[in-house]
């Protein structure tokens, strides 16, 4: 008695295979493509803004980047910063960031900003802006002699950066225009940070 043929397993043809693979290749190609494109809304400004203005409306825009704008300020809290004062001169159409900005009012009448360089000892470690401060200031006598005194006006730190040799911190201060006198006249100049009053 003849046997019936056995069924053979049932095969996928290459041909298959190889649309399935290409298929599923593009789909990733898309999928990476439109993430990598992918854009944010941050806040750009409309004008040159000029350093210690205050931001105004008119002076921000929104504009769509792509790839890291961690850095910036989106879109969504453009609001921020309004009322703020620019530290740095700011272009026209230049993304902005937190950094480029303080919360700080405009200087009143007999207020000054003053800037000292000073070196490792001199200055508080994790100084960072609206910080108060006290200014130690030594002059030197007819006799050579050196005397340090803590001057009674308190001031408010406005910015701290670090000088192009690696080692110089930068610091400007907010304070009354006598600061700066006694600060400009010093043979050296200390800060040393204090609390609020």
């Amino acid at each position: 008695m003849a046997q019936a043929p056995r069924s053979r397993p049932l095969r996928v043809p290459e041909l298959v295979v190889g649309v399935v693979l290409v298929a599923g290749c593009a789909l990733l190609a898309v999928m990476f493509s439109s993430r990598s494109n992918a854009t944010t809304t941050v806040v750009v400004a409309s004008r040159s803004v000029a350093r210690g203005s205050a931001i105004v409306a008119d002076d921000l825009k929104g504009a769509e980047m792509a790839g890291a704008t961690t850095a910036m300020v989106r879109g969504s809290n453009a609001v921020d910063l309004i009322g703020q004062i620019a530290l740095v001169d700011i272009a026209a159409n230049s993304p902005l960031s937190q950094s480029f900005v303080t919360a700080a009012t405009p200087l009143l009448d007999g207020e000054a900003l003053t800037s000292m360089a000073l070196v490792p000892g001199q200055v508080p470690p994790d100084l960072a802006p609206n910080d108060h401060v006290r200014v130690v200031v030594t002059s030197v006598g007819v006799a050579g002699e050196t005397q340090a005194t803590l001057l009674d006006e308190q001031a408010i730190v406005w910015s701290v950066s670090l000088a192009p040799d690696g080692t110089t911190t930068i610091v400007t201060v907010r304070g009354p225009i006598s600061l700066s006198s006694a600060v400009a006249s010093a043979a050296k100049v200390q800060l040393a940070r204090v609390g609020e009053h």
